[in-house]
């Protein structure tokens, strides 16, 4: 990753998700108000006639020179999103252990067993790995 992109990361991060002690991922809706926020004029300027939907407004920026800002803020927002999908694709993995000594008697689905393992009563007694699994997934 270089400078720039690290530095967009950590700046995004800060911005759209408003605290330097969560998870460097993001929700879509965080994404979506951040990209509008730095990509607003530029897509009003290249792709103002390009309904959204199916990746055209990506498609549209890309082919066109845009600000610095925005394509920063484009870059650093996909790989936070990404950084969240993969993560809430492991916490389940990682999460096992903690889920069958805490949450035996818990059923599957609905959430039972995430909800057990962030009840308040349990959150110390989850590992340290599983809790940030939980975090870096924006479960919590």
């Amino acid at each position: 990753m270089t400078r720039v992109l690290a530095i967009a990361c950590a700046m995004v991060a800060s911005i759209l998700v408003g605290s330097p002690t969560v998870a460097q991922t993001i929700g879509y809706g965080e994404a979506i108000r951040g990209l509008t926020a730095a990509c607003g004029a530029d897509i009003e300027k290249h792709c103002k006639g390009v309904k959204p939907g199916g990746g055209a407004i990506s498609s549209c920026l890309a082919k066109n020179n845009i600000s610095a800002g925005c394509a920063a803020t484009y870059v650093a927002a996909f790989a936070l999103l990404t950084t969240r999908a993969a993560a809430q694709e492991a916490a389940p993995q990682i999460c096992e252990a903690d889920a069958k000594r805490l949450c035996a008697n818990f059923r599957e689905g609905r959430a039972r067993i995430l909800r057990c393992l962030i009840r308040n009563d349990n959150v110390r007694k989850v590992s340290n790995k599983c809790n940030q699994a939980i975090t870096d997934a924006g479960w919590r």
